[in-house]
């Protein structure tokens, strides 16, 4: 019989992952993102509160998910993952219906806070199970599955979003999120064993910790691929801050219809994506994050271009987001490949928690900039996008590009 705190394992000792639980928890920290923006424009008026602070709901989500990965990854390598794992998710579900009956902007911007912690507990400790449970081809075809809903998940929520912010109003959303938490929190209370075993178990002294992430900040080349990923992301966010006032309260796009116009660009980052993984084997790393970073400038500039032409519509854009997209499809997967294999294996945790760390800050800084902005068209939206995706090829091209190439590159 093996003991209660161990994973089950299958004929061949390899500890398998609960597949299902771990899909449904990356589902439950994405969801949230973009869940309620359709909603964005009913509840300033609804809370009595002006554009930029029912934005910062956005920023308020990232700083705390930010700030939670340097911490939440460390605890659970101290203590296990079962436990910090309930804590999240207990966090999450009470966050999320702190959000649904919070009667301020700024008790609604703290539970956001909550909600993320929560959320990022989700994200952080489900993909330490993968490597506690899977290994080899197995992991690989775990991460493939989770990055699939990663990506998935946040395409699809405004759709429901907007559906719910249609029939019952923008609490509906943050309800919709906490049943799911509360589901996902029974799911793991019932099916989830403790996956690392307390032999396995780690602590980091908090002055340790910092030296490592000091000595990973001064390393140029680790930190031109993650600001360059970072800053790719950053424009992601300061669009899902954005689009949601620009495309329903200037050009009158149906709350309901949100959702189709914010899947183009996730759409493009899968095709990039997909595209990038074909070419790995014939095409270098660094030009594909030329390619993928000069398509993603290219894309932001004619948003730029279109609501100064008076040629903005909510279908004009599809393509240029998209194409935009598609280049950060490109970008990002090689970069965080390239800031990985720019450490040294033992440092490849820490290195993925400030990476992971840098891509949420940057995210919050876009947001905060385009909550500061009065929005009279898209062009707000486009300029921050536009000033994003620069500073990401500009990242690249400074700190990775004058450093000798290494074989991987």
């Amino acid at each position: 019989m093996p003991k209660p705190d161990l994973p089950l394992t299958s004929s061949d000792e390899t500890p398998r992952a609960p597949m299902a639980l771990l899909v449904a928890l990356m589902v439950t920290s994405q969801v949230a993102i973009t869940i309620f923006l359709p909603s964005l424009p009913s509840m300033a008026g609804d809370l009595d509160t002006s554009q930029a602070m029912v934005q910062m709901t956005v920023s308020a989500y990232l700083g705390a998910f930010a700030i939670a990965q340097l911490v939440v990854g460390p605890i659970s390598d101290a203590i296990g993952r079962r436990t910090p794992l309930i804590a999240g998710l207990v966090l999450f579900t009470l966050g999320s219906l702190a959000c649904a009956a919070a009667p301020t902007i700024d008790i609604l911007i703290a539970a956001r806070m909550v909600q993320a912690i929560g959320g990022c507990a989700c994200l952080v400790v489900g993909r330490a199970i993968v490597r506690d449970t899977t290994d080899g081809p197995a992991a690989t075809r775990a991460m493939a599955y989770l990055g699939m809903s990663l990506a998935v998940a946040p395409m699809l929520a405004p759709l429901v979003g907007g559906q719910l912010e249609t029939a019952f109003g923008w609490q509906s959303s943050f309800l919709f999120t906490a049943l799911l938490g509360g589901l996902t929190l029974i799911a793991t209370m019932l099916t989830l064993s403790e996956t690392l075993p307390v032999s396995a178990r780690r602590y980091t002294h908090v002055i340790s910790l910092t030296r490592t992430y000091l000595r990973l900040c001064a390393m140029g080349k680790f930190m031109g691929y993650s600001f360059s990923s970072a800053f790719m992301g950053a424009a992601f966010q300061a669009f899902l801050a954005g689009a949601p006032f620009a495309l329903i309260v200037i050009m009158g796009v149906p709350v309901e219809q949100l959702g189709y116009f914010i899947m183009a660009v996730p759409i493009g980052y899968i095709i990039g994506n997909f595209i990038s993984s074909r070419m790995s084997q014939r095409v270098s790393r660094r030009r594909m994050i030329w390619i993928g970073g000069s398509m993603a400038v290219a894309g932001t500039s004619v948003l730029v271009l279109l609501p100064l032409t008076g040629l903005d519509s909510p279908y004009t854009l599809i393509l240029p987001l998209a194409f935009y997209s598609c280049g950060s499809g490109f970008l990002i997967p090689n970069s965080l490949a390239g800031a990985l294999t720019a450490v040294e294996p033992a440092a490849a945790g820490s290195a993925a928690a400030l990476g992971g760390f840098l891509q949420m800050g940057a995210g919050f800084v876009s947001t905060v900039v385009m909550a500061s902005l009065v929005q009279t068209s898209f062009l707000q939206v486009a300029l921050v996008m536009f000033a994003s995706t620069a500073l990401c090829l500009l990242a690249f091209v400074v700190m990775v590009v004058p450093r000798p190439r290494a074989v991987t590159d």
